[in-house]
């Protein structure tokens, strides 16, 4: 991205001023380096985004923000539905609820070396994954409503968790005004065979360990120590969160023209918060918030039973549970006076108000595959003591270490720019792929 285009704020705080048809200015926190490698393409996307109706304050990106559908992965913005709000899918995304859960193991990491190679394998076998992985749970109509609006909290009823759990994710486990009959019978069918599966792609399953603690007040508050071993989920609403997107981006780009609203690209179709398709999609929406919540609490069982056949004195404890891909009615300080204002995340985090997610692509999934390949990854990573397990030596390549950014250069430019505070490192041991 040229650096000229920018107004320098701060030493991480880049200004886009407003032109064209931009309402509000766009505004980029990141560092020059970071900058320079995100591209013209994803100034293009703020910039896009600030010009859609209703928006508050500013368009924002992530130090991880890169090329999106529609907004940049990384994007964030509010509108007020007061003021003409939108709703749009590509500030969602199409994975719905992608997020990642944290727990701890109750052990140590030498208690875990011991084991490594047999926990891989039971977390293998016991947590579906990749491509058209199934799950073992297929719950009926009936069910799948039920899962719908009820999410983690429907899991854990029955029996697939612990009742502590929901205090420690949030909206207690379940996002309440979803809809289950604003979504498609095809998004629900897709969803049948998927609960309980990480899917491919950038999702995974990890055993880590604590290599450094950064933070310790809020580490002791986590009941984090250095030495710890934990476990990272990240996964989300599999095929119903595509599907919704798939259904709805249609309807909105139908709804925008009704509306008279000029779109900088059809990318961003999207419909005003008051409209019916805007108030459906937020509907539909929430229940792919739930459905995540329940996938991401079913494979907290499965790595839980992999765990008692390991390493049975292990206790597997929630520490977080928060997603990035998300729309929420949220209340917010501006300019002086407390307004309630939809908020699309889509790659970014809640934190203090908003942060990045994880490191942000530096290449295409197509780029890494031609640089790399997979066997070569597994191998590479064995020797540093990195166990993977994955059925796809493609999804190996496409996900390689050097496919993203620094994330030590992403996580500092979050914690400089005030959007986040490093608590502690975690580097891997173990990694389930699909």
């Amino acid at each position: 991205m040229d650096l000229a285009r920018l107004e320098p704020r701060t030493e991480h705080e880049w200004h886009i001023p407003p032109h064209f048809d931009m309402r509000v200015p766009g505004v980029i926190y990141a560092s020059e380096a970071l900058i320079q490698d995100m591209g013209d393409k994803v100034y293009e996307q703020v910039a896009n985004v600030a010009s859609l109706p209703g928006i508050v304050d500013a368009s924002y990106a992530m130090p991880d923000a890169h090329w999106g559908y529609g907004f940049a992965i990384g994007g964030v913005a509010a509108f007020d539905v007061d003021e003409g709000g939108v709703v749009s899918a590509g500030g969602v995304g199409f994975d719905i609820s992608c997020g990642v859960r944290l727990l701890d193991t109750g052990v140590s990491v030498k208690e875990i070396e011991s084991v490594k190679y047999k926990l891989a394998d039971a977390l293998y076998l016991q947590v579906p994954a990749g491509v058209g992985s199934r799950g073992r749970i297929r719950p009926d109509h009936k069910g799948m409503d039920a899962m719908l609006t009820g999410g983690a909290a429907w899991a854990v009823s029955r029996g697939y968790g612990l009742r502590d759990d929901l205090t420690h994710i949030e909206e207690g486990g379940r996002m309440g005004g979803a809809l289950p009959e604003a979504i498609s019978d095809q998004a629900k069918k897709r969803q049948q065979d998927e609960m309980g599966t990480l899917g491919s792609g950038n999702h995974y399953l990890e055993v880590q360990h604590v290599t450094d603690i950064l933070d310790e007040a809020t580490a002791a508050a986590f009941g984090l120590r250095q030495g710890d071993a934990v476990i990272s989920i990240h996964c989300g609403s599999r095929g119903l969160g595509h599907q919704i997107g798939a259904d709805y981006l249609r309807h909105m780009a139908i709804e925008a023209s009704r509306h008279g609203i000029r779109l900088p690209e059809r990318e961003l179709a999207c419909a005003p918060l008051h409209s019916d398709t805007g108030r459906d999609y937020l509907g539909a929406m929430r229940g792919g918030i739930n459905c995540a919540l329940a996938n991401r609490q079913i494979i907290t069982h499965l790595a839980r039973r992999a765990f008692e056949m390991v390493l049975p004195r292990a206790d597997l404890r929630l520490i977080y549970d928060v997603s990035h891909n998300t729309c929420k009615l949220e209340q917010h300080e501006v300019d002086g006076s407390t307004r309630k204002l939809f908020v699309h995340r889509k790659g970014a985090t809640r934190a203090f108000g908003s942060a990045c997610h994880g490191a942000g692509r530096a290449m295409s999934r197509h780029q890494a595959k031609k640089r790399w390949r997979g066997r070569e990854l597994v191998d590479e990573l064995a020797s540093r003591g990195i166990v993977i397990r994955s059925n796809s030596m493609r999804g190996v390549a496409e996900e390689a270490p050097g496919a993203y950014k620094d994330v030590s250069a992403v996580v500092d430019a979050a914690e400089a720019a005030g959007l986040a505070r490093k608590v502690a490192r975690l580097e891997p041991m173990v990694c389930i792929k699909g």
